[in-house]
This record gives C-alpha cells, structure tokens and sequence, in this order.
C-alpha cells in the first residue's frame, strides 16, 4: 500500500470517527451562561488555547519561553542546517474556528526571536470534536511536531499528517464524596478524562527509522482554585514500551493563572512536555528547567 493511499484513507477513518464521536454531545452547545467555568481538559499538550469562548472565530498572541538553553537543529536556507545552543523564544499567533458545537480546527504560528529567516517558523494544528464539559466524549486530531514548515527545507514536505495523533477521550467529573475531600473551596472544581492516542506513523530514534502504529493510554485531571489558578497534571502508558521515545513523556503538568474565559483576557502559565520519567524508572526525571513560560492574550475582537 503506498503512502498516499494510507493517508487518504487515515483522513476518512478520522471524519467519519468524529462524526460518530460527536453525535451525543451536540445537545450541549447551548450550555447554560451562568454555569462556573472550570479548567478545561483536553487531549491536546497545548490544551486548546481559546477553551473558554464559545465564539465562532478566536485569535491570540502568545509570548513563550523556555527555562534553559536547548540544542536546536536550525535551517540556514534551503539546504543547511546546523546545531546550535539557544534559549527558543518565540511568539505565537493562534487561531480557532468552530463552524458548529464544540467542533474545532486550530492552528498556531510560531514565529522564533532569534536567527529569524523564512525557513524557521513553523505551524502546529488541531481539528475534530472537543467539548470540556464532564460527560461527553471528545475526538481530536492533533501535530504538534517540529516539522510543519511553510518553507520546508530541500527535500522536506510541509507537512506530514501521518505522524499526528488521533485521540479519543471522556471527561468527567469524581463524585462528591472525593470531592469533598480533595477541594480546598466549594467553589472549585476538578474534572479529569481517560483516553486512548494512536500514531499511524512515527519516529523511532533506537531504529533510525519511521515505523507504524504508536498506541498510548492517557489519564489527566484538572484543578481549578477559585475560578483563576489552575494546575493539570497528565499520566501516560505505552502498552509497547519499545514505542516511547526520548521525548515521549511518562507525565506532563501545567499550571497558571487566567484571568477569565474570553475574549481580551490573560494568562501566564508554566508547562512542561519535555519527556519525563516516573521517579521509580532508572532514568528519571521531572526536566523542570525543560518547561516552558507562556504569557497569552486572547484578542477582544
């Protein structure tokens, strides 16, 4: 079976799986205005940057900056790269469209601060069916890799969707007699999901090579603290254990402070996807200087 014909066909699987995924939860787009929002949990590592409003189209600015200097592998032009060690800090311009309910397609530009040339920026983009209240089912296709380029390099596509992540989860809520227990004030709330993420194609860096089929298991939950402060913490288990990568984290976490839901607010938030190790694991790590500092402004218009 040839590359294009898997893609085409991994691209009807997910329309048609979203579909199926959306059609009980339709009824909730017309969720009641006075309800409390907490924070929302989703399947995406960037969790969605406009969650909160339920406007039709939202754009944001986002300053980020990581804690530590990286080895980055940076294009010089259309054929040279070379390694060098920076502090990658980049601003990012967001984008959302949802057409109907809770469906969605997200794209985020990233633009670096330094050595600034036409290959550097690049894209991450999301689309499919996320609704944050507990209850429902959300499916989303996400690429948040390092290799959609709007000028790709020599010999480089601009994108290559095979090596996104198709997820299925449910969100839901624990039950009161937790919940008494684990929240400080009334007023907060926590909701958590499972989920299941699979990966038509990825890199395998033991291998050197791309192979198919990279299934993960996921659990998350999210706090809320009085409507503003938020923390998430995220778990992950691969079933094939040859599978995770150096990247692949065990667990990720993320916490920060927003000012409201919607449009004009502001958040500064602090994350870290950096691939993690459990304490118990030979390697382990929580790579804190690895995190990212994002401040955000959801524009009023």
């Amino acid at each position: 079976m040839s590359d294009n014909t898997m893609d085409n066909q991994v691209c009807r699987s997910v329309i048609v799986l979203f579909l199926l995924a959306a059609s009980p939860g339709l009824a909730l787009g017309a969720a009641s205005q006075a309800e409390q929002a907490p924070v929302k949990i989703f399947t995406t590592p960037w969790a969605r940057l406009f969650s909160g409003s339920e406007a039709r189209f939202s754009t944001a600015l986002t300053y980020s900056t990581p804690l530590s200097h990286q080895w980055l592998d940076v294009p010089l032009n259309s054929e040279q790269s070379e390694m060098r060690n920076i502090v990658n800090q980049r601003m990012l311009a967001s984008f959302q469209y949802s057409p109907l309910s809770y469906f969605f397609a997200n794209m985020t530009v990233r633009v670096p601060l330094q050595h600034l040339n036409r290959y550097r920026p690049d894209f991450v983009y999301s689309f499919g069916y996320d609704d944050w209240h507990p209850g429902t089912f959300s499916l989303v296709y996400s690429n948040y890799g390092d290799n959609n380029h709007f000028y790709p390099q020599q010999g480089q596509r601009r994108t290559n969707i095979e090596q996104g992540t198709i997820t299925a989860a449910y969100k839901f809520a624990l039950p009161d007699s937790w919940n008494k227990h684990l929240l400080i004030f009334p007023q907060d709330s926590l909701t958590c999901q499972v989920g299941y993420s699979y990966g038509p194609r990825y890199y395998s860096l033991q291998d050197n090579q791309m192979k198919r089929g990279k299934s993960a298991l996921l659990g998350s939950c999210g706090y809320t603290l009085k409507q503003h402060f938020f923390f998430r913490l995220s778990a992950f288990y691969y079933p094939d254990r040859s599978q995770q990568q150096p990247w692949d984290s065990d667990y990720n976490y993320s916490f920060g402070y927003v000012s409201g839901y919607q449009p004009g607010d502001l958040s500064i938030s602090y994350g870290n996807y950096s691939g993690t190790r459990y304490a118990w694991r030979s390697d382990r790590n929580a790579n804190f200087r690895q995190g990212t500092i994002n401040v955000s402004w959801t524009l009023p218009f």
